[in-house]
């Protein structure tokens, strides 16, 4: 922390003291104190989402732009661009503005997992040997504790990654640790303690005697990075390489973590700048490499990767997607926890909306289920055109103008949670469209490149928690995969933590996780001529070519 003058600032309702430091935000100085505060722009004033009540002397942070004038005179004020000057200051973080207790989907499909038990080489001797499986995600971190000596899942748990503080998406983070002071240890620190708080909550409930000697990590390439030491910000510059791709095995004392310090650890090697260990371990877990027809595995979140491949071949791509489906470049998005839209639907004569909510509480806000949802049923109901550009309302009392343009009421202020109502304008609708169209382009840029038709690809895996709660009716609705019947997709749940897991238990699923990662082809699509056109294409409701996927729903299939 930088020098500190006279008082203090104290965050509510932790109730937690830092000394204050004159020209530090707020926001830093929550950082610095470990308190959960969304920043999903790291701290650029871009996104409105780290709102805090603020009592004492200050300035800055009264934003009109972003805060409504009854919000200023509220005493709210965005914590990047709000600093305290003097004195004692309180500050009170609202629940909308912290991190989402998410519990993330911690089960995961292991399709090649049958093999027989053969744990890393390591002694068993006067100790309970246990090891740690670890998927580092953007926003989620999951865990599993195995018995070594028998091969058991004793534990799964989870967390919201303590880095999102310092910018939702991967890029975010990268221009924080490079760009502020100390940011790079800052970054880098949080993600540390997330890991061992993790592990320590594991081995809270681990048989008497039990020790670590083995951690699997799967993680993108740029946590890979953070977790490792290492500067990850040549990944943000052309020609987007990393600084390491494959990572020899440390202990946990060279890493400078807390827990597991005397363990070996073994990260997943990444396959580029973007495309990391998760995306091995999920290939390795869908078992996608073993087989001779050719499979489509997504992994959808804020990176969107996406790999393309059988036994013989594989190439992978990531397609920047943005975090939309995760509560970011929403107006009223959020995370997946209690308040969370995660269902709707809307009669197409009257527009009245039903809907379901995580926790059966008052609306908040959408999660990512309930975006695609609310963004296939507007287009369903004539309330939004192939453009996304909304349509004639004809005086319907859901229809509202806004500052920002053309707005749908999905839940009125007197019936939300905050008072404030939950809605969907056009500049959602954008996000959402450069989202889809990015995640199918991706797809079908790869598909053109091996010179395969869709109707090669026999499996279309989704990995990732987000993809078992995914409507697909809806998603082929809007155009986020391509135009597959919906029989052939298969949802993998958490595959990054399922593939660690295996390659825990047994040790030619390691070797198998080295030999595939080496043997598939990065995709780059900042290179790819034919990326723009496929990406253009992709940015209507819910494609230029509607035709393939009227045909694809009405092929039917297990949803």
């Amino acid at each position: 922390m930088p020098e500190t003058g006279k008082g203090t600032v104290r965050f509510l309702p932790d109730g937690i003291d830092v000394p204050l430091s004159p020209g530090i935000s707020l926001l830093r100085h929550a950082l610095e104190a470990g308190i959960p505060l969304l920043a999903p722009c790291g701290g650029e004033s871009r996104c409105g989402k780290c709102r805090v009540s603020v009592e004492g002397e200050t300035r800055g942070g009264d934003d009109s732009g972003l805060l409504s004038p009854s919000a200023l005179a509220a005493g709210v004020r965005l914590a990047c661009r709000c600093f305290p000057v003097s004195g004692d200051v309180r500050a009170t973080v609202p629940p909308e503005s912290r991190t989402a207790r998410l519990a993330a989907y911690l089960d995961g499909k292991d399709l090649s997992g049958d093999g027989p038990f053969l744990p890393l080489p390591r002694s068993c001797a006067g100790m309970k040997p246990v090891g740690v499986a670890l998927d580092l995600g953007t926003s989620t971190l999951a865990a599993a504790l195995v018995d070594l000596c028998g091969g058991a899942v004793l534990s799964r748990a989870s967390a919201d990654n303590p880095q999102m503080g310092c910018g939702e998406d991967l890029i975010s983070r990268v221009v924080f640790a490079e760009e502020t002071q100390g940011g790079f240890d800052l970054s880098r620190g949080r993600l540390l303690s997330g890991v061992d708080g993790l592990i320590a909550t594991l081995l809270s409930s681990a048989p008497a005697g039990a020790e670590v000697t083995d951690v699997v990590v799967a993680g993108n390439t740029v946590l890979s990075h953070f977790l490792y030491g290492l500067d990850p910000s040549p990944i943000r510059r052309p020609p987007y390489r990393p600084g390491m791709k494959e990572y020899p095995v440390v202990d946990g004392k060279a890493l400078g973590v807390s827990t597991a310090r005397e363990a070996q650890w073994r990260l997943f090697p990444s396959l580029g700048g973007f495309v990391g260990g998760d995306v091995v371990a999920g290939i390795l877990a869908s078992g996608m490499h073993r087989n001779e027809e050719v499979s489509l595995l997504f992994d959808v979140g804020t990176n969107g990767e996406v790999a393309l491949g059988n036994r013989d071949w594989r190439i992978a791509c990531s397609s920047s997607a943005g975090p939309a489906f995760e509560g970011g470049d929403i107006g009223c998005g959020m995370r997946a926890y209690p308040g969370a839209i995660e269902s709707v639907r809307i009669d197409r004569g009257t527009e009245e909306v039903e809907f379901t909510v995580i926790g059966r509480g008052r609306p908040a806000g959408l999660c990512g289920s309930g975006v695609i949802d609310l963004c296939a049923e507007m287009f369903r109901a004539g309330i939004v055109d192939r453009a996304g550009r909304f349509t004639p309302g004809g005086g319907n009392a859901r229809r509202r103008r806004t500052e920002e343009g053309c707005a749908f009421v999905v839940v009125p202020p007197e019936e939300s949670a905050d008072g404030r109502g939950v809605w969907f304008g056009e500049s959602d609708m954008k996000s959402v469209l450069r989202t889809k169209a990015a995640l199918s382009a991706a797809a079908e840029s790869m598909l053109r490149a091996v010179g395969f038709p869709r109707d090669a690809v026999a499996r279309v895996y989704i990995a990732g928690g987000f993809g078992n709660f995914i409507d697909l009716r809806s998603a082929l609705a809007i155009g986020l995969f391509p135009p597959f019947p919906p029989s052939r997709f298969v949802p993998l749940g958490n595959a990054s933590l399922a593939g660690a897991i295996g390659a825990l238990r047994n040790r030619r699923r390691w070797k198998e996780a080295l030999a595939l990662a080496s043997s598939t082809l990065h995709h780059d699509l900042s290179l790819d001529p034919d990326f723009m056109e496929l990406y253009q294409r992709a940015l209507f409701l819910p494609h230029t070519d509607e035709e393939s996927y009227r045909a694809a729903l009405a092929a039917g299939g297990p949803c």
